[in-house]
């Protein structure tokens, strides 16, 4: 009986070699494009929650206090703030050096923005009153988001 010894050629060992390089090539850049793709959906929820948290947070303290014209826009040291009263105490929500600050505080205390409590950073916050409507624009991230509010009986002073 006579033995075949097989004869194993280069090409054999060079192919086997390619197409491990080719599978490993596909699996880092499967997990490449995944990473990239995990980290701009991070990044787009974090800022999409970021925006809605502060909008979310404006819109609840103005509900709160949605009563017959006790909802004002007012120009104060340099800010634009929403001023919600209630019975002698009022609350400042406003913007200052990029960051969202509430101060609450009695009718007879004087207004310092440096005295609010540091909510979240924004880059701006403005608000405007027209026709018993409230306006509210929020950016976060040069992504500008705008929600309306209608306030009940008017606004204390609608500008």
């Amino acid at each position: 009986m006579k033995r075949y010894k097989e004869e194993q050629h280069s090409i054999d060992f060079i192919f086997v070699l390619l197409l491990i390089c080719v599978f490993s090539l596909s699996i880092l850049s499967v997990v490449y494009i995944g990473s990239h793709i995990y980290t701009s959906t991070t990044q787009t929820m974090e800022m999409n929650y970021n925006q809605n948290t502060v909008m979310q947070y404006i819109i609840e303290k103005v509900r709160q206090g949605n009563a017959y014209q006790q909802i004002e826009v007012k120009e104060l040291e340099d800010c634009q703030a929403l001023c919600i009263s209630q019975n002698d105490y009022t609350t400042y929500i406003y913007e200052d050096q990029h960051v969202l600050k509430e101060l609450f505080i009695h009718n007879e205390e004087s207004f310092h923005k440096g005295n609010g409590t540091t909510i979240m950073e924004v880059d701006k916050v403005s608000f405007s009153i027209s026709h018993s409507l409230l306006e509210i624009n929020v950016a976060i991230h040069n992504e500008l988001q705008t929600s309306y509010i209608s306030l009940i009986g008017g606004a204390a002073d609608e500008t």
